[in-house]
């Protein structure tokens, strides 16, 4: 319902009759192709995976969202981040990670899936995470906040910003820059809302950094 009343594009991946937890892509922009993955389980549940390629302003974008399995098993869980981290290093495109890892902060899992995958954590200074992770490569990551759960789901919501390079843009030398910058580095059109400052809106608050983060 949310992707017809925004008229987005949507991709429904492994569903949980599958025996996975479920995912499912929303996407402003065109989906050019997808597929499904079942990552490896030998012993815990499935976990599932949508790798899609989107149409951003005439340049192809890769997009991961992906779902690792729950149970607390060290061989799924190596298994599963190292076939992610395959899948993202074999892409020459510009790429986007959003996934629920089950992983400490430069732990173990966390390197094989951003060492691994040629990606960048886009906030690696951020310690209080555990699950959700969003990475990126080839892109210029703008800005990174957390917003609170309120009442709708178990899960907080965490968001990134990112500037596309344009379709003909080179960007074999590309690095990512970590410095910090006040809000007003940009322009209006690349801030987060103010609804979620302070109290927020219906449980819905910028938490952990109590405001957006910025970066150069």
């Amino acid at each position: 319902r949310v992707a017809e009343e925004l008229s987005y594009y949507v991709d429904y991946g492994p569903s949980p009759r599958k025996h996975t937890w479920g995912c499912a892509m929303i996407s402003k922009f065109p989906i050019k192709k997808s597929t499904h993955h079942l990552l490896p389980s030998p012993v815990g549940e499935l976990a599932c995976a949508i790798h899609a390629t989107l149409d951003v302003h005439g340049r192809d974008v890769d997009v991961i969202v992906s779902h690792n399995g729950q149970e607390e098993n060290p061989l799924d869980r190596k298994l599963q981040t190292t076939e992610l981290a395959r899948i993202m290093r074999e892409s020459q495109n510009p790429f986007i990670f959003t996934g629920y890892v089950v992983t400490k902060p430069h732990a173990k899992n966390y390197k094989i899936l951003f060492d691994g995958g040629r990606m960048h954590d886009i906030d690696p200074t951020d310690s209080d995470r555990w699950c959700q992770y969003i990475g990126y490569r080839g892109v210029k990551r703008v800005g990174y906040a957390r917003v609170s759960r309120g009442t709708i789901t178990d899960t907080e919501i965490q968001v990134g910003k990112f500037a596309v390079p344009e379709p003909n843009e080179d960007i074999s030398e590309w690095k990512p820059s970590y410095r910090r910058v006040n809000e007003s580095h940009y322009a209006p059109e690349y801030h987060f809302p103010t609804i979620f400052r302070g109290k927020g809106v219906r449980g819905h608050f910028y938490h952990v950094f109590k405001e957006p983060r910025y970066f150069e």
